[in-house]
């Protein structure tokens, strides 16, 4: 299954600027002043004022649920939806779909300045590599250059954020208003809509939506260029047009995830503080050096008798083009990781 992409604070820009039209907004920051008047609004304008109503209140206490076939991600974070996005709460992970099953301990979870910060260090199987430290650290601009690791680390970032699914609902056909509901003790106005595998090679995506070349490129990336046959997303809108909830359901060949997140306390403050080097081992660097061993495992002749190399039993797997692909190996760093989009 494809994995999905760190959300773009210039995507968030290009749809809360938007246009709305045939509705009196507040001026200030261009959202609704009333459950009245977002009800009376159509889908896209609607989705429209959303957009502006999260530019004009970055940030949020965010509950998400991640399920594939094989994996259950849990993520309760604070964040940050703006050109610098921040975050900081706890993540879990859990085999299979069911949530309560073999479920691991929530992880402390940092992200600020393009790094992401997740504490290991109580892993048994890290201990070696992470030479007592207890943060892993992952900077996806370094990990971006290796294609062992480009993808780690995204799903959280990105689906804390609102902002990919409003910009996906934004260039669905059937966008439509399903009415107005009770989500989470608060009404709400309930939009949805879907997009399919041919939306990923439509060149028209961007102005018969009114969508920006670059929203263009997130509906071809979200759909795996076609390898995702739909990608269906709600979204409920209390009063002033900010999420209360979202859904999606990503359905391919081989299999298909569903998510939710719940939002809460909007205009929340973010504050981060980044680890020191002196606390966190560098994931890049840990799996450069599995690479180098599984390699010099490889060119050695075998020896009879001889233990295993660190690369073919250590707790790191590089993804699937990793060389060494032991399943323990896979267990631990990259878990933390990667995310069950990847299953």
């Amino acid at each position: 299954m494809p994995r999905k992409q760190i959300w773009s604070g210039a995507v968030l820009a290009a749809v809360a600027a938007s246009s709305l039209t045939g509705c009196s907004l507040k001026a200030s920051d261009g959202t609704p002043q009333s459950f009245a008047q977002l009800s009376s609004l159509s889908a896209k304008d609607a989705i429209q004022a959303a957009a502006r109503a999260v530019a004009a209140h970055p940030s949020a206490k965010v509950h998400t649920v991640l399920v594939a076939p094989t994996a259950t991600e849990t993520d309760d974070v604070t964040a940050t939806f703006d050109g610098h996005p921040t975050l900081q709460g706890t993540m879990a992970m859990s085999s299979g779909a069911d949530s309560g099953a073999q479920s691991a301990p929530a992880l402390p979870i940092r992200f600020a300045d393009d790094v992401m910060y997740v504490q290991m260090g109580g892993d048994p199987l890290l201990a070696a590599q992470m030479n007592g430290k207890q943060w892993l650290k992952m900077d996806l601009q370094a990990m971006a250059a290796d294609p062992n690791t480009a993808n780690f680390g995204a799903d959280v970032l990105e689906n804390a954020s609102p902002s990919k699914g409003l910009t996906l609902l934004t260039a669905a056909r059937d966008l439509h208003v399903v009415g107005t509901e009770q989500r989470g003790g608060v009404q709400t106005v309930h939009c949805s809509g879907a997009l399919t595998g041919a939306d990923a090679t439509d060149p028209n995506i961007a102005g018969r939506t009114g969508l920006t070349q670059d929203d263009a490129d997130v509906v071809g990336n979200a759909l795996g260029q076609g390898t995702v046959t739909k990608l269906a997303y709600d979204v409920w809108l209390r009063a002033d047009g900010l999420p209360v909830a979202m859904t999606f359901t990503e359905s391919t060949s081989i299999g298909s995830m569903t998510g939710e997140m719940d939002y809460s306390d909007w205009g929340t403050a973010v504050t981060v503080t980044p680890i020191p080097d002196s606390q966190s081992a560098d994931f890049v660097a840990i799996v450069k050096q599995e690479e180098a061993a599984a390699q010099g495992s490889a060119q050695a002749p075998s020896t009879p008798g001889a233990p295993s190399s660190p690369a073919a039993t250590g707790p790191l797997s590089t993804g699937p083009t990793s060389s060494s692909s032991s399943s323990t190996s896979s267990s631990s760093a990259s878990s933390a990781a990667s995310s069950s989009s990847a299953a």
